[in-house]
């Protein structure tokens, strides 16, 4: 444009004389003494343009003089559609503080009727600029400005990320003006709890924890328009402490210095990271036995990061004091380590149902258990069993029938008595007593913790031994055949010891429904001596017609056959992911206990944000070189990558937080046949490798086996979102 032509002119012409310079520029750009000249014309630009409903345009003006100079000093003034300074049906137009002849145009929030929304632009100046008689003005050209309809419908913000639990306001914007008459929604295609917007307001409160996908879209409409409009936003949600928000049972087992470590309990969470009460037991080699801590309100606190992983510290600096690391699957479900430098132990924590909690006469009916752990002399320790329980709302009663493997002494028993009670010391957290007496196990006491009535944890407190392990409602009925292990695919793990060290065994079995395992694929760590990818052959099970136990064999090709005895739970042919099938092995290979689950495809995990937990196994005394590590996490799958993610590892020696997932290294292949794929983790700070069989259960969760010679761990992996 010629005003900046000049402003270079005088730009260059200064770098050679400053007097010359003055010269020059007051006679060929005009200046600010134009002398005797007049104004010939006013040029505005930009000739055309568009500007949306309630948006700003700038508009320059070139005011040349009759000596063939422009001026750069002569005020102009504006109209719009010969308004001057328009108004606000036309839009509206000023001088811009910053220099005279410009003229920024806003345009009016609702767009012209005439002229099909185009507004006329005009500026004017004195024709003689020093002159106070001549009252004579020149107009500029025309500018036609098109007034649009701006960005129509829309919501602010457009994108955002949510804590679960926390809000956030949206807006809606007609043309960028706030829209009164719009109504909210949530949704998403993936379903799940998306949490729950204002219909009026625009107020978001989010989930307590992440929905499917993690991503919610909030709509806003308006239907007094015709047609009606809408506009989206979407907002991320992420996990906060609100995700730990309640009471929740927790249950691990591991090794401490000494040897064995079993911990069952409850604690209560207000949701902002502290924890207001608790009671725990505790039955490990280095307290010789039992004893039982209350979890301090208050100095107990709890943290949950944006991916789900999290730490709780209970009874920090007194007797009893835990440190314990967690990765969420949901606000009810989380797997967890524990996170003290020469302590172990891996379990679960799981939302408590307050009304089973305090209701005795909800646990009734048949009940299956395992459990595992050592006996008196250290020595490894198994136990699975079936009862029926009376029912009756102060003291519960029951028989059953049991199995014992004590260090490779193997005892069923055919009757069992059981009975329990809840615990009127420590009313609302869901513990209760319970005494088993049978000719394979004696008399044993457990402590109890109700997660809900389908779900119980347990940990021995008679001193007599050192048994934890899960109670789960059983499969109904009096009578059972060999079809009650329905056909189809069983994924399963189990881990303990073997005469040499830590034990560890996974795969999956194949039921014909008619007492024979058909098929399948099988993976073994013996203490470091690892076989991996075995095919199943052909083996017989057998059920007892009365009680429903299942005398499992499993034949591994080049193998000795292994044998367990199996209960079946009340969630064997349903579709929540949850054991069909507690087992503990009978056969001289191991002492061990697992779990067996209904297969529900063989398709590779679709992409998104999974926990992970890996649990140490073996019952060891006093040989803490011997003590397996834990680890859980969170971890990133792509289709079929792995992204990225962080685990939280305890070596036993040392505990490392926070260990970032390799992309580049870490890898997962997809699944064969039978469910069963491979997948390999890597991280770097420090730097290690877990090398992984990963069982199927469902879209969402399989069942981990690690292959490694140096790790002996099975564990868990299901998706957060």
């Amino acid at each position: 444009m010629l005003r900046e032509t000049c402003k270079r002119k005088m730009s260059a012409l200064c770098t050679s004389s400053l007097a010359l310079a003055i010269v020059l520029t007051l006679s060929a750009c005009g200046g600010g003494n134009s002398g005797n000249a007049t104004v010939t014309s006013v040029m505005i630009s930009p000739t055309a343009a568009t500007a949306d409903l309630n948006t700003s345009i700038t508009l320059t003006a070139v005011v040349n003089l009759s000596n063939t100079t422009v001026t750069t000093t002569t005020a102009v003034t504006w109209q719009v559609n010969g308004i001057g300074g328009g108004n606000s049906q036309v839009g509206t137009i000023v001088n811009s503080p910053d220099d005279v002849q410009e003229g920024i145009y806003t345009a009016p929030s609702v767009a012209p009727t005439t002229n099909n929304g185009q507004v006329m632009i005009t500026a004017t100046a004195p024709q003689v600029p020093s002159s106070t008689t001549n009252t004579n003005i020149v107009t500029s050209n025309t500018a036609i400005l098109t007034v649009g309809v701006g960005q129509g419908l829309a919501v602010t913000p457009s994108t955002s990320t949510v804590p679960a639990g926390g809000s956030v306001q949206f807006s809606a914007l007609l043309n960028n003006l706030v829209d009164s008459n719009a109504t909210w929604a949530v949704s998403s295609a993936s379903g799940g709890d998306l949490g729950a917007i204002n219909p009026t307001t625009g107020q978001y409160m989010a989930p307590p924890s992440p929905p499917p996908g993690a991503t919610i879209t909030v709509t806003a409409t308006d239907s007094t328009l015709t047609p009606a409009v809408t506009a989206t936003a979407t907002a991320t949600i992420v996990y906060s402490d609100l995700s730990l928000s309640g009471q929740f049972a927790f249950s691990y087992s591991g090794n401490d210095q000494n040897g064995f470590l079993a911990v069952a309990g409850s604690f209560a969470t207000d949701g902002s990271g502290k924890i207001t009460s608790g009671i725990e037991d505790v039955d490990s080699f280095t307290t010789n036995g039992w004893i039982q801590y209350q979890i301090q309100p208050n100095t107990s606190t709890y943290k949950v990061g944006p991916d789900g992983r999290g730490t709780i510290l209970l009874n920090p600096g007194v007797p009893g004091a835990t440190t314990l690391q967690f990765a969420l699957t949901s606000n009810q479900h989380a797997g967890v380590i524990r996170f003290d430098r020469t302590f172990t132990g891996s379990g679960t924590i799981d939302q408590q149902n307050l009304n089973d909690t305090s209701d005795l006469s909800a646990i009734t009916g048949p009940y299956v258990f395992s459990g595992l752990g050592a006996d008196t002399a250290f020595s490894p320790l198994g136990i699975a069993g079936k009862f029926t329980a009376s029912g009756n709302s102060t003291n519960q009663t029951g028989t059953g029938v049991v199995d014992l493997n004590d260090h490779g002494a193997t005892t069923q028993a055919a009757s069992l008595n059981v009975s329990y009670s809840l615990d009127s010391t420590a009313p609302d957290t869901g513990r209760g007593k319970m005494t088993i007496d049978s000719a394979a196990t004696g008399q044993r006491q457990f402590a109890f913790y109700v997660v809900d009535a389908t779900h119980l944890y347990f940990v021995e407190i008679d001193n007599a031994g050192y048994l934890q392990g899960n109670m789960y409602s059983g499969a109904t009925g009096t009578s059972f055949s060999a079809a009650s292990l329905t056909a189809g695919n069983y994924a399963f793990t189990s881990g303990g010891n073997s005469p040499t060290g830590a034990f560890a065994l996974g795969g999956v079995f194949a039921s014909g429904g008619n007492g024979n395992i058909t098929a399948g694929v099988f993976d073994n760590n013996n203490a470091g001596t690892v076989t991996s990818d075995t095919a199943l052959g052909t083996c017989s099970y057998t059920v007892d017609p009365s009680t429903g136990r299942i005398l499992l064999g499993l034949c591994p090709t080049g193998s000795n056959p292994l044998q367990f005895a199996g209960y079946q739970t009340a969630q064997a042919s349903s579709t929540a992911v949850e054991p069909a099938l507690v087992m503990l092995e009978l056969d001289a290979t191991a002492i061990s206990t697992g779990s067996a689950y209904t297969q529900k495809t063989v398709t590779q995990f679709a992409a998104g944000s999974f926990a992970l937990l890996l649990g140490g196994q073996g019952v060891f005394h006093d040989d803490s070189a011997a003590i397996q590590e834990d680890v859980s996490g969170q971890v990133t799958l792509g289709a079929p990558s792995v992204s990225n993610g962080n685990l939280d590892i305890n070596n036993f020696n040392s505990v490392f937080q926070t260990d970032p997932i390799s992309s580049i290294d870490s890898s997962i292949l997809a699944p064969d046949s039978n469910g069963r794929g491979t997948a390999t983790i890597v991280v770097t700070n420090p730097n290690a490798s877990y090398s992984l069989a990963y069982y199927l259960i469902d879209a969402n969760t399989a069942l981990l086996f690690d292959s490694d010679t140096s790790h002996v761990l099975i564990g868990t992996i299901a998706r957060q979102f």
